[in-house]
C-alpha cells in the first residue's frame, strides 16, 4: 500500500466512525484549530482559491520529488473555521507527498466519504476548487520532474 492510500485509508476509517452529522463537523473544527496556518508573507493574490466564498490561499512548494502545501483563511483559527477544516483536511490526505501519487487518487474519495453531503453549495464549491488546483500543482511539477 503506498503512503498515499494509507493516508486515505485512515481518513475513511475516521468519516466510518462518526455515529452522526455533527460528528463530522467536530472533527472539521478540530482540524481547523489544530492547524498551523501560514506565514501572512505568503498570502499573495496569485494563491487565493477561486470559487470559496473565503479567502483561501495555497501555496505550493516542489522539493525533493514532493509538493509541500501551505494554507490558510483569512480569519485563521476563528473564522470561517469549517473552510479551514476542509483545507487542513486536504493537507492530511495531499501534503509532501510526490505529484504521481497525489495524480494517482480519484478526486471523488471525499464525495464517498460523504463530506459533500450537508455543505453549503459555496463550501461545497469552494472545498471543489481546492481539490482542483491541488491536481493542477501536481500535473505541473509532474511534467516538470520528468525534464
Amino acid at each position: 500500500m503506498s503512503a498515499i492510500e494509507e493516508r486515505l485509508e485512515k481518513v475513511r476509517a475516521k468519516f466510518a466512525s462518526f455515529s452522526d452529522q455533527d460528528d463530522k463537523w467536530k472533527y472539521l473544527l478540530d482540524l481547523a484549530r489544530a492547524h498551523k496556518g501560514m506565514d501572512a508573507s505568503l498570502k499573495a493574490e496569485k494563491y487565493i482559491i477561486q470559487g470559496c466564498a473565503s479567502t483561501m490561499y495555497l501555496v505550493p512548494k516542489f522539493e525533493s520529488g514532493v509538493i509541500h502545501f501551505e494554507m490558510d483563511v483569512e480569519g485563521g483559527t476563528t473564522n470561517p473555521l469549517i473552510s479551514r477544516g476542509l483545507g487542513a483536511l486536504a493537507l492530511l490526505v495531499y501534503n509532501d507527498m510526490p505529484p504521481k501519487e497525489i495524480l494517482s487518487v480519484n478526486a471523488a474519495f471525499f464525495q464517498e466519504i460523504g463530506l459533500n453531503v450537508g455543505l453549503s453549495p459555496t463550501r461545497s464549491n469552494g472545498f471543489a476548487s481546492l481539490i482542483k488546483q491541488i491536481y493542477l500543482y501536481a500535473r505541473v511539477f509532474d511534467a516538470i520532474s520528468k525534464t
